[in-house]
């Protein structure tokens, strides 16, 4: 007779740590916080850039809740929490200040968070920025401070970061920030105003996930406008174009003397000759059995890993426990991206219980896959610790799940439970999880595997079951051949290191010194065989390039020395990139600076957020093309001017000159004409006569016809 064991049910509420949470505090009590924050707009700004995507999140808060804990306070201060990839670099922390921007500064962690919490100080920094180091599973916890949010005031700020696009055959996806700005314990925002960019490919990027409340181009502006609604534990991706045309995409960057470049392209061709597989995933995710995961997380990178390592020759199914158990098909689907996108559709957007559903999964599963002719394997996901049995009762029922499923059935499980202690077991004299023995018996039996989250990351445990040895590439090098120079410093964008898919495109940043042609060999390793793609890159093949290759690259280099081990060296090397190239490390903190300091001020800083005039009127010029920024600033030795004019407007025809206070010119800065690329300046803090001038507020000023730009630049001595 089988045995059962009945669970008892307990509703619990919790906070999920891939999502966001608002809140405000009195700043000497920042224990007790109220989460009723207004999120009154919300706008993303996207840029494909290359093997990346820039996202721009413009955001808008307030406070009006009528708090007993807070009423003799006006002022308050105020946290957004929220995570992102270990991917992501940002490198951007703006604060509106009226009509004008104060743009935040890098500085090593521990002075930024003293100069902003001081709150003995009778005027303090109104920002702070800074990050966690990454979590086991690839997560990074920012904390974003505003201080004051006074009470019916509304606040603005803005942060930027790139991502690494994940590529498929033939598009690019990226997560969107969907679930970092829906609060669980807040009101929230009921919708969110995306504005995607394009350069040459003017199709609609897709939204999967949820659907599109509305859509406009602009092809005057080179975008699409749309509005998409935003719910709790909404997981949503976009679509966009590759990149790649023909065979490959290559996008070089020069900065400071440097050589950067992004390429893309496609592996050597390759047959699957792996047996189709069909797969039946069970999720049974109690939400307090698991430390470092929840079970969004899960949800999310199963899918990037399936969608990468199986084909439209597998297919698949999945059962979901919640309050009750999902499932996202009545039979097997075949894993196509649109189907897969579907698939996943429905089992998402729901809270995991608190309590384990074992067994209910497991009698489902034996159902669908006894009505199947095929031949199949079960992966079932549990963090269950309510399965406490004596020994022989684990093996009987152990016994009992084997003989519910058809023979050939292979059963395979990976233990998601890691709070628990292990225990010593006295049969085969060695410690173990509570349920290692229970899990072995029925696996191996099968001719399945046994995983634990316990000793891996959720990522290298999908890798291993997923990726067949056949399926995938052991090993991928990319070489590049110059007609004079070299490439090196190359990394290679591979979020599934050491499973690479056959089929999708290989993407590299990278610095370089030479010049083209350059001869590509492309190197796939499969077991202990070697194929080999090679082809030419010419002049004509080059795509003109954006600083954000080069921080891109400093971004992907400063990650992976955070993977090296403590040294103090190596942490003074990742404060001083952080530094010189104006991106966040767990080392660093933006700080924006109080208005009064002259620090981080930004008088023609862009805003992109509110594009309903160049909607209405498409002719006006795309002053979004117009970039104009100064780094460091402020500055001690030499001040970098980054230059950029819209389509239509000749260099040749810009002068640009830096001012003093009183007005006096102090130094003209000769441009050349480079085919309205981006151009960098730079000015050493010497005048016209070769003499260092004094500490102080300058102005470097763009002129032209119908132009005028202004920068304050901050020379510190």
């Amino acid at each position: 007779m089988k045995k059962f064991i009945f669970f008892c049910l307990i509703s619990l509420s919790i906070n999920p740590l891939f999502g966001g949470t608002f809140s405000v505090y009195e700043a000497n009590y920042p224990g007790v916080k109220d989460y009723n924050v207004n999120i009154d707009e919300a706008t993303l700004v996207v840029h494909p850039r290359g093997n990346f995507v820039e996202m721009n999140l413009y955001m808008t808060v307030s406070y009006d809740f009528d708090s007993w804990f807070f009423k003799n306070y006006n002022e308050l201060e105020f946290l957004w929490q929220f995570s992102l990839p270990e991917e992501a670099i940002m490198h951007e922390f703006w604060l509106w200040s009226g009509d004008s921007i104060m743009s935040a500064q890098v500085l090593d962690k521990w002075t930024a968070e003293l100069l902003f919490n001081d709150v003995s100080s009778p005027v303090r920094n109104p920002g702070l920025l800074t990050q966690s180091q990454p979590n086991r599973d690839g997560l990074v916890n920012y904390d974003l401070k505003l201080f004051p949010l006074k009470r019916n005031e509304k606040k603005r700020f803005k942060i930027q970061y790139l991502l690494p696009a994940r590529p498929t055959v033939e598009l690019m996806r990226v997560w969107l920030p969907t679930t970092q700005i829906i609060s669980e314990k807040g009101q929230g925002i009921d919708s969110l105003k995306i504005i995607y960019y394009y350069d040459s490919n003017p199709a609609e990027p897709g939204i999967v996930g949820t659907e599109v409340i509305s859509k406009k181009q602009s092809t005057a502006h080179s975008l699409w406008l749309m509005t998409i609604p935003l719910e709790y534990d909404q997981f949503v991706e976009m679509t966009l174009p590759s990149p790649i045309k023909n065979e490959f995409y290559f996008s070089t960057f020069e900065q400071n003397g440097e050589h950067f470049y992004h390429l893309a392209t496609y592996p050597p061709e390759v047959p699957k000759s792996a047996q189709p597989r069909h797969i039946l995933i069970l999720i049974d995710y109690n939400r307090f059995n698991t430390s470092g995961l929840n079970g969004e997380l899960l949800l999310s990178s199963l899918k990037e890993t399936i969608q990468k390592a199986l084909s439209d020759a597998d297919s698949i199914n999945i059962f979901v426990a919640y309050d009750n158990i999902i499932r996202g098909s009545d039979g097997w689907v075949g894993c196509t991206d649109a189907s897969v996108d579907e698939l996943f559709a429905r089992v998402m957007k729901r809270n995991f219980s608190s309590y384990s559903s074992f067994q209910p999964l497991i009698i489902q599963a034996a159902e669908f896959i006894n009505s199947r002719a095929d031949s199949a394997e079960v992966l079932m996901f549990s963090n269950t610790d309510e399965i406490s049995l004596t020994t022989d009762d684990k093996n009987q029922l152990a016994d009992e799940i084997i003989t519910m499923f058809k023979p050939g059935t292979k059963l395979h499980f990976i233990d998601l439970e890691n709070k628990s202690g292990l225990r010593y077991n006295y049969s085969t004299g060695y410690y173990e999880t509570q349920l290692q023995s229970f899990y072995a018996k029925t696996s191996y039996a099968t001719a399945g595997n046994l995983y634990f989250l316990r000793y891996y990351s959720i990522r290298s445990l999908l890798n291993a079951f997923f990726y067949e040895k056949i399926s995938h590439f052991e090993n991928v090098e990319v070489q590049l051949r110059f007609q004079e120079g070299y490439a090196h410093s190359k990394h290679l964008l591979a979020l599934n290191e050491g499973y690479y898919p056959l089929h999708f495109p290989v993407m590299e940043v990278g610095k370089f010194d030479g010049s083209l042609p350059i001869d590509v060999t492309i190197l796939g390793k499969i077991r202990m065989k070697k194929v080999v793609r090679h082809f030419t890159i010419t002049e004509a093949d080059v795509t003109p390039g954006t600083s954000q290759i080069a921080t891109s690259w400093y971004g992907d280099h400063i990650r992976s020395l955070l993977h090296y081990s403590y040294n103090p060296l190596t942490v003074n090397d990742i404060i001083n990139l952080s530094i010189e190239q104006k991106i966040l490390t767990p080392y660093s903190g933006f700080l924006i600076y109080n208005r009064d300091d002259l620090h981080g001020f930004c008088l023609d800083c862009k805003d992109e957020s509110d594009l309903t005039p160049v909607l209405e009127n498409e002719s006006a010029m795309d002053s979004t093309a117009f970039e104009f920024t100064a780094f460091p600033n402020p500055f001690n030795s030499d001040v970098s001017i980054s230059l950029k004019l819209p389509q239509g407007v000749d260099v040749s025809e810009m002068r640009l000159a830096v001012f003093n206070t009183l007005g006096q010119r102090v130094r003209q800065i000769n441009l050349t004409k480079n085919n309205n690329q981006p151009r960098i300046v730079h000015w050493n803090g010497q005048n016209e006569n070769g003499q260092m001038v004094t500490s102080g507020v300058y102005f470097a000023v763009l002129r032209g016809k119908e132009i005028k730009k202004t920068l304050k630049l901050l020379f510190v001595r």
